[in-house]
């Protein structure tokens, strides 16, 4: 139904045309009661003739109208004017997606931005159930002030009964030749062609068609005929990324790329997941998907109010690195939580920049832990792994795309490593604990421990494994005991708490060691024998049974010039800084104290990323 210029439909005036779609016919109108400029769409003949899919668009369009987001498109009201239907929505200025990719594709710092506004319009869209069915470039509208808005959010069931033939001309403008059938079918998903039972992953898969174009300027599903558009659908991957733009971060191909997975459950399984994965590439430093480098992750103890101490601890080296005072009292500290879960919240690591934080919950409230990644300004974390017993340890990899993680699920026991983005964890080795990766990424060195490795022979390990998975090898095989293995910054060397006297007690002959990754011999450092003059223990002796200061793993400070470890003082447990060089692994110095007042029962631990941020 073409409206003149002046026709009313209700308090609603016709001004003039702004466009058609598959749909109906869009005009501007002026609402004489709020005085005002809306958007009126008049929807086509064949809804109002169709009483079943009248019926489904009056359910659709008060759907429609529940969605309250500034990046879905506001529907104000429905009626019909001469037996057609249409609705009332806010009058937008600006252009679909669809008229800027005419210019080519869309700069990634932008397309980030872009898909981060979609991806929680979905997000809050899918929460009510609602999935749009027919996501593309015609139906996302960029406002004059950068506002990307959704449109017809709802009403794509409404052409469920057309044919392929049916949804051609109307989709998208004429101008468009056979190009017009991809407009709907290049960006439909894999289980929508099938006719499958549809739901909000079909609109991550139209979303990842959309990005890819967005990117390359191509679609990623485009053949001469509708019937080989589906085709290709179903049985072909597109062309890589890389191979189109060679200068797109890897990290944010992949995010495209498993939006694009054939199998539903290898997408990612939510649109807010989407939207952190993609909020986590715009908060990068530098370029967007720029590598994530972490030094040092260490173990915490799993009922110890422990992400508290950790705070304590980032806030007092943050301190204390700033004002360089180089002294054994400690600072005030400004605690600043960062995580609100309910249940345990244990084992944090973080990202090189300081901005991702990696953890072990009980959010879910499913009775064990399971690792989360979260940005540290704020946002709901990502859900990385499922499933029965605990996960502990989360430690990143050197380009960041990458978490392993220590799991004690029964049967599936070891270390493991998933996507920071997720998707399924692959298991590296059946048994071990305290994974760390090394410097460059290709390596991770994890702990073998059965019984206390202070009070009896052989029972503690370390091993190291290529991170791509394969044949572990042990670190030192001629020294009793070997455990709490830290990386050189450089990557060559491990450092390592051990025994090389096979005669017991260990207490006589634990201390610290430095060993080359191929071959040489283990070169002790002397930081324990600092230590023990520094007497930061007072229970220090053959009776405990445990070394004087190390009670977690330590951390190297990223200029490579000292170690922060846990340590023993008086009647409490405390963070220390010893000086040490990476390359003459001699001590510089006297240890001194980073922490005050912490529980004896408590066992702090410290992780560092690049450039001093911890």
């Amino acid at each position: 139904m073409a409206l003149a210029p002046g026709t009313k439909l209700g308090p609603y005036v016709i001004l003039s045309p702004l466009g058609a779609g598959g749909m109906g016919e869009v005009y501007r109108a002026r609402d004489t009661s709020l005085g005002r400029d809306v958007a009126v769409k008049v929807l086509a003949s064949f809804v109002a003739l169709d009483p079943e899919r009248l019926r489904r668009f009056e359910h659709e369009a008060r759907a429609a109208a529940s969605l309250n987001h500034p990046n879905i498109l506001a529907v104000h009201q429905m009626g019909t004017y001469e037996g057609a239907p249409y609705l009332v929505s806010e009058l937008l200025e600006g252009g679909t997606l669809r008229d800027l990719l005419a210019h080519g594709p869309i700069p990634v710092r932008k397309m980030i931005d872009y898909g981060v506004q979609i991806a929680r319009g979905l997000a809050a869209a899918h929460e009510k159930g609602i999935t749009h069915r027919d996501l593309k470039p015609e139906n996302l509208f960029v406002t004059r002030d950068g506002r990307v808005k959704i449109l017809d959010f709802g009403l794509a069931k409404l052409t469920q009964h057309q044919t392929i033939s049916d949804q051609n001309a109307p989709t998208i403008s004429a101008e468009t030749e056979p190009g017009v059938v991809m407009g709907t079918v290049g960006y439909m998903a894999p289980e929508q062609v099938r006719g499958s039972a549809v739901d909000y992953r079909a609109d991550v898969f139209a979303f990842g068609a959309t990005l890819y174009e967005m990117l390359t300027g191509k679609r990623a599903f485009q053949k001469p005929t509708s019937a080989e558009t589906m085709s290709a659908i179903l049985n072909e991957d597109p062309q890589g990324i890389s191979q189109i733009m060679p200068s797109i971060p890897p990290a944010l191909q992949r995010v495209v790329h498993r939006c694009l997975e054939k199998n539903p459950e290898q997408r990612f399984q939510s649109a807010s997941d989407l939207a952190f994965a993609l909020e986590a590439l715009s908060d990068s430093s530098g370029h967007p998907g720029s590598t994530i480098v972490q030094l040092g992750v260490s173990r915490a103890s799993v009922w110890a109010l422990t992400a508290l101490v950790l705070l304590l601890v980032v806030a007092s080296i943050a301190w204390w690195f700033l004002r360089a005072p180089r002294t054994a009292s400690a600072p005030s500290l400004t605690l600043t939580r960062l995580t609100s879960d309910s249940g345990l919240t244990t084992d944090p690591a973080f990202s090189s920049d300081g901005k991702l934080l990696a953890y072990a919950s009980d959010r879910a409230g499913e009775g064990n832990l399971d690792i989360y990644v979260r940005q540290v300004g704020g946002g709901e974390p990502l859900r990385l792994t499922r499933g029965p017993g605990d996960k502990h340890e989360p430690t990143f990899s050197s380009d960041g795309t990458t978490i392993a993680f220590r799991s004690e699920q029964e049967g599936g026991a070891g270390i493991y490593v998933v996507s920071a983005l997720g998707g399924t964890p692959r298991r590296i080795v059946p048994k071990g604990d305290q994974p760390q990766f090394s410097p460059d990424g290709n390596w991770l060195t994890y702990s073998l421990q059965m019984g206390s490795c202070f009070s009896a022979r052989n029972l503690c390990r370390i091993y190291i494994v290529p991170s791509g998975g394969g044949e572990p090898r042990q670190l030192r095989p001629d020294f009793a005991a070997v455990l709490y293995a830290v990386w050189s910054p450089g990557g060559k060397h491990l450092l390592f708490l051990g025994s090389p006297d096979e005669k017991l007690p260990y207490e006589q002959g634990f201390d610290w060691y430095v060993t080359p990754l191929d071959s040489g011999p283990a070169i002790k450092t002397g930081a324990l024998e600092a230590t023990r003059k520094a007497k930061l223990s007072s229970t220090w002796g053959p009776e405990s049974g445990a070394p004087p200061w190390i009670l977690a793993a330590p951390a190297w400070h990223p200029q490579g010039d000292a170690l922060i470890f846990s340590a023993q003082s008086g009647d409490s447990v405390n963070l220390w800084r010893i000086g040490i060089s990476a390359k003459t692994w001699k001590v510089n110095g006297t240890p001194q104290r980073l922490t005050s007042g912490t529980a004896k029962e408590e066992a702090p631990s410290a992780a560092f990323g690049g450039r001093g941020r911890a």
